[in-house]
């Protein structure tokens, strides 16, 4: 029920109104039900009125079929344009209203005004300005990009382009692979060892799971820069491993992710999984599962093998499973020809001559193709949003879902078996636009080896 004029006055001011009058056959007449002239003049005295309170914004009812004047609602409230609670006044000929410092009283009597249409609060509003990183692999401008990059693939000579500048800070990466060379510049102490199956030896002397993680997150090669990294050693220094040791790396990260749910700052945790079974493995299947129903973000490779990526653990849990599946393409947009697919494969990335940290030094550098190097780039953007969304945190299925849906990122060339696939993006499109440029430079040396990346393989575990 609407108040009438002198029922708002009543419950915004501290004024004592006159008595109820009598009726002519004595029943007491409460002013709600009194004939009110809306052109009242009646005035309530400045000190009335509660100073303090949020400032609201309030709008003006533009069908009503007298629309008030500012001064004539603000005198409802005890209020005058010239008060120091009143901060603005809305007099254009689209719009009529004023924002001010209000309490709970004004609040109330504001919404039951039949000619006041909006009141609310007013809310922060940030700029949304783009972040450029020059300097960086082709990868992270594809992934920020609307459609294919050109130039040369081993060179910085890329852009990066992205909005939120949190980079995933308060996301936990879990880089499940050969370990973390851990002093490498491009972490800048952001990276841990945090399990090893080998208990004397929690060093990468392989350098596939230091590739992945300066993809995933390095300050120079990384998509999500400001993540946590944490290496969980299933691998030994020849990249083979046992499935029950990388079992045991995710029993690790299941319970180091619950123990931080309550701690400040986290945000959540996201495995990452760069290696591949020979075949389906229900065991290493399983695991990923109960990881994802814990909460976790599973992102895995789909595989080296130029076949149907549902044949082999882990990326059979792609697809209609819980964990995303990333398969490669190159410069052009083209599957790569050593890329596993099908429909248990998610998502393509880049993942030819990926340039990212390596060992055998703090500024070493390597360039490497797989899909090991695309699911990393997954990886990155999955902990860029979930910092900047809290209902992609807290939900594996709706990051899957938001991930995979085509937005900008374009889809893959080919034929009907590969071509128009869903193609990584971050949902910021600016390479090659100039503004602001936030930089981060490390030295290294792009003297160093190079190797193409083989697909992992596990030897199975005999009794």
């Amino acid at each position: 029920m609407r108040l009438s004029f002198l029922n708002v006055l009543s419950i915004c001011s501290t004024t004592v109104l006159a008595a109820p009058s009598t009726s002519s056959s004595g029943a007491a007449v409460s002013p709600s039900s009194a004939p009110i002239n809306s052109s009242s003049t009646s005035k309530i005295p400045a000190s009335g009125h509660q100073s303090g309170g949020p400032e609201y914004v309030v709008l003006f009812n533009n069908s009503h079929p007298q629309p008030p004047q500012v001064e004539e609602v603000l005198t409802r409230l005890s209020l005058s344009s010239n008060h120091s609670d009143v901060r603005y006044t809305f007099n254009n000929s689209a719009f009529r209203g004023f924002a001010a410092s209000m309490n709970s009283h004004c609040i109330t009597a504001l919404q039951n005004m039949s000619d006041v249409s909006i009141v609310e609060e007013a809310v922060h509003i940030a700029s949304r300005g783009v972040n450029f990183r020059a300097n960086s692999p082709w990868g992270l401008q594809r992934i920020s990009s609307r459609s294919a990059v050109g130039g040369n693939a081993g060179t910085m000579s890329f852009t990066y382009t992205y909005e939120d500048q949190k980079l995933g800070s308060g996301v936990d990466i879990y880089v499940v692979d050969t370990g973390i060379n851990t002093d490498h510049a491009a972490f800048g102490g952001r990276a841990r060892m945090g399990f090893s199956f080998n208990r004397t030896d929690a060093t990468d002397g392989d350098g596939h799971g230091t590739h992945v993680s300066g993809t995933a997150g390095g300050a120079v090669f990384g998509v999500a820069s400001d993540a946590n990294l944490v290496g969980v050693k299933v691998l030994g220094n020849d990249g083979t491993g046992l499935s029950s040791d990388t079992i045991a790396g995710m029993d690790w990260v299941i319970q180091n992710h619950q123990s931080r749910q309550n701690e400040q700052g986290f945000v959540g945790s996201i495995m990452s999984m760069s290696w591949g079974l020979s075949a389906v493995t229900p065991s290493v299947d399983q695991a990923i599962s109960a990881a994802v129903q814990a909460g976790i973000h599973v992102s895995v490779a789909a595989g080296n093998d130029g076949k149907d990526a549902c044949n082999f653990s882990p990326a059979s849990t792609g697809g209609s499973g819980p964990a995303i599946s990333v398969g490669s393409i190159g410069m052009s947009d083209q599957v790569s020809s050593f890329s596993n697919t099908g429909s248990c494969v998610d998502i393509y990335a880049p993942g030819e001559d990926v340039l990212s940290s390596w060992i055998g030094g703090n500024n070493v550098v390597n360039l490497l193709s797989g899909t090991s190097m695309a699911t990393p780039h997954v990886t990155g953007v999955m902990a860029y949003l979930m910092a900047s969304n809290s209902t992609f945190a807290s939900s594996p299925s709706a990051l899957k879902q938001y991930l995979t849906t085509p937005h900008l990122g374009g889809f893959t060339k080919g034929n009907s078996a590969s071509g128009g696939k869903v193609i990584l993006s971050n949902h910021i499109t600016g390479a090659g636009l100039s503004g602001g440029l936030r930089k981060r430079s490390i030295p290294y040396h792009a003297s160093v080896h190079i190797k193409k990346a083989r697909s992992v393989r596990f030897h199975a575990k005999m009794a």
